[in-house]
């Protein structure tokens, strides 16, 4: 792997980055920006590395170089978590401290502070793919009644407090 698709990504999203670094977002979608075997999400100052290579060792090189990558190109990151998802072993998976001292614990998106943990689960605690449509629920759900059914993210729930009256979630 070469770093320039990431280097494009990061052309791309840099309306993203705030000045405090507290923001959440997906940096590199692998995917669909060129090698399906890595997604790099930034949480606040912590970057998340998900190792999505079936082999989990076909994705250790494309790991290594993101790690030697980003505190160059970045240098106001404080940490990195490798997530290997085809792991045999649950720590991997819920993903291991590459650098750094310890991961950060909050972002702040459109307003709203929420706590996040990256390394509770195999996935990141947070998701960020849904970033538009929280944006969406607190522009136009205002003076509405809202069922919510994405309650077990908790992700949804403070953007539609924030905007409707009446909120009711529950799990699915």
């Amino acid at each position: 792997m070469t770093i320039e698709p990431i280097e494009t990504a990061l052309t791309f999203r840099a309306a993203f980055f705030d000045d405090r670094h507290e923001t959440a977002f997906r940096l590199f979608n692998g995917f669909t920006e060129g090698n399906p075997d890595l997604v790099i999400d930034l949480y606040a100052r912590t970057l998340v590395v998900h190792n999505y290579a079936d082999k989990p060792e076909n994705g250790f090189a494309s790991v290594r170089e993101v790690q030697q990558f980003f505190p160059q190109r970045l240098p106001w990151i404080k940490a990195i978590v490798v997530k290997t998802r085809n792991s045999q072993d649950p720590q991997q998976k819920r993903g291991r401290l590459v650098f750094g001292e310890a991961a950060d614990r909050k972002i702040l998106e459109n307003g709203v502070w929420y706590a996040i943990d990256p390394m509770i689960n195999r996935d990141a605690s947070f998701y960020l793919d849904t970033r538009n449509v929280r944006l969406w629920a607190s522009q136009h759900l205002k003076d509405k009644s809202v069922l919510n059914t994405f309650a077990y993210t908790g992700s949804l729930e403070s953007p539609l407090e924030r905007a409707a009256p009446r909120v009711s979630s529950i799990w699915i």
